[in-house]
């Protein structure tokens, strides 16, 4: 061990805090070691530790994740500093940054407010000399290389776990649960939430939970296969039925999607799907990066039936441009001798209505283009689309409102409902506009059989110029249950009275006011 000099003033010992940070990869650097060998060094350079900085089990890569290091950082610049001096084991200790010159700056932080750092075990003296500066440079490089190489040992070893069958993950998903096993993969029990394996030969499994949950994935998988219903239709169905995810939480889209993607269920386990390397950010890894293991674990869902559901789930993935839709719509247009949106979106050998508007200006050119000329107004879809559009950034504008006001607004993803402060719920809707030449110049609004709500929300568009006139904002219960209300007068008594020209008065509604009590009312108060 290098004795480095420290000037003091005679008869003065130099106050000193040490900073000592654990590491599992050595037990040479556990707390104790740097301890002990940092107050031997203490003695023979007549230095008083008079406080400790730790970070118990903490990784040296950033210093985000160590508390006493910032800490000390903190203290070092602080005008009530009790030190002049930071005893650190080696180099390592300080920190393992995958930038040396990070872990350079926060030394030159302490230098530069008048306190050195000390590195007790290094066969240097940190004197900033050119000689200590360039073996310093090469320890911080050393200390994060290491970090790099363990990373990449421990990824190469889970991978052969995984491609052995082992699971890596924390939660096995609804319908499967985790199975302790020896290193001869005999079962010995099943894990229950939040428990962990205490034996390091032991490994994880996933095998099929209990019969109920298996039921309902496979029944999931059959309604979205053979039924036809929507991953939306299936998690209301559950909900309404009262049955909870695995989180013990209503079913959302999301996670009846995930479901119906997850391999698992068919016994193929994939690991590697994101990753996170030296607490940098998480990643998406391309498919080719991906460790799968076919048949790891009994499956759940038949391969037929999962096939079938990719399938499904794909169906709009795929890119066609617009001469193959063309050529789609004529074929189809020759087979049925007619168009409609149902057939489009039923009997297209391509993608359908979705791909249709992405790909072509409107449908009413695309039908055009076939040769196909309906009695009915097919120009009627294109012009709901872009009103739909116009209205949601109406949508949008009041809902940055209501934010900044400090309210709470829930909205989906088309901007069709909104609940506000979990109080209001509002059905967004738009209505367009009869052409001129039929004498019928009123909105019409629909009751919402998916979202009970209080107010209904009306933007109302005239044909065709497809410029906003005006908004309604009125009660729901004013619509009829099954038909479409036309808001007229005949119709909708004093529905004048509902309509707007912005949507200020919404903000009006939703504005909290203080009330105020009376001295009468609070003397009865105190008397009751």
């Amino acid at each position: 061990m290098h004795s480095s000099t420290v000037v003091a003033d005679v008869g003065v010992r130099l106050r000193a805090a040490q900073y000592v940070r654990m590491s599992t990869d050595h037990q040479q650097y556990s707390p104790e070691n740097q301890k002990a060998a940092i107050a031997v060094y203490a003695s023979e350079h007549d230095i008083d530790v008079v406080t400790t900085y730790e970070d118990d089990g903490r990784s040296g890569v950033t210093l985000r994740h160590r508390p006493a290091l910032m800490r000390l950082l903190k203290d070092v610049l602080g005008a009530t500093r009790v030190f002049d001096a930071v005893l650190v084991y080696d180099v390592s200790r300080w920190g393992r940054f995958q930038d040396v010159d990070e872990s350079a700056y926060h030394e030159y932080l302490c230098r530069q407010a008048g306190v050195k750092v000390i590195y007790c075990a290094e066969p240097f003296a940190n004197d900033g000399s050119p000689t200590s500066n360039i073996i310093k440079t090469i320890k911080r490089a050393m200390a994060g290389e290491f970090s790099r190489e363990l990373s990449e040992k421990v990824f190469q070893g889970q991978s052969r776990h995984v491609e052995r069958g082992f699971w890596q993950g924390s939660r096995p998903g609804y319908g499967l649960r985790r199975m302790l096993v020896d290193a001869n993969r005999k079962p010995k029990a099943c894990l229950q939430p939040l428990e962990h394996k205490s034996i390091h030969t032991d490994r994880i499994v996933l095998v099929p939970g209990p019969p109920n949950e298996v039921a309902l994935v496979r029944k999931i998988f059959d309604w979205y296969v053979h039924d036809g219903l929507g991953v939306y239709k299936i998690a209301d169905r559950l909900n309404r039925f009262g049955l909870y995810n695995a989180q013990d939480r209503p079913w959302s889209n999301t996670t009846i999607h995930e479901l119906l993607r997850n391999e698992k269920y068919m016994g193929n386990m994939i690991w590697n799907r994101r990753s996170q390397k030296l607490h940098t950010s998480y990643v998406r890894n391309p498919e080719t990066r991906w460790v799968r293991a076919v048949g790891a674990f009994e499956p759940i869902v038949d391969t037929a039936v999962f096939d079938a559901t990719q399938a499904r789930l794909d169906r709009y993935k795929s890119k066609a441009d617009e001469h193959q839709v063309l050529a789609s719509i004529s074929r189809l247009l020759q087979e049925t001798g007619r168009l409609t949106l149902r057939t489009i979106k039923q009997q297209l050998d391509i993608p359908g209505r979705t791909r249709v508007r992405r790909v072509l200006p409107s449908l009413e050119d695309a039908y055009r283009q076939v040769g196909y000329f309906p009695a009915f107004d097919i120009a009627y879809v294109d012009h709901r689309i872009t009103a739909k559009k116009t209205m949601a950034q109406y949508v949008l504008d009041v809902v940055a409102q209501l934010e900044a006001s400090g309210h709470r607004v829930e909205r989906d993803d088309r901007l069709s409902t909104l609940c506000i402060d979990q109080e209001l719920r509002i059905n967004v809707c738009v209505t367009l506009g009869c052409k001129e030449n039929t004498f019928q110049p009123y909105a019409k609004a629909t009751k919402s059989t998916r979202f009970r709500a209080d107010l209904v929300l009306v933007g109302y568009f005239p044909r065709p110029q497809l410029q906003l006139e005006c908004f309604y904002l009125l009660p729901e219960s004013v619509l009829d249950d099954r038909a479409q209300t036309t808001l007229s007068p005949c119709h909708v008594p004093g529905v004048e009275g509902f309509r707007v020209d912005d949507l200020s008065l919404l903000l009006t509604l939703c504005a909290r006011v203080p009330i105020e009590v009376s001295d009468e009312l609070s003397d009865d108060n105190q008397h009751h």
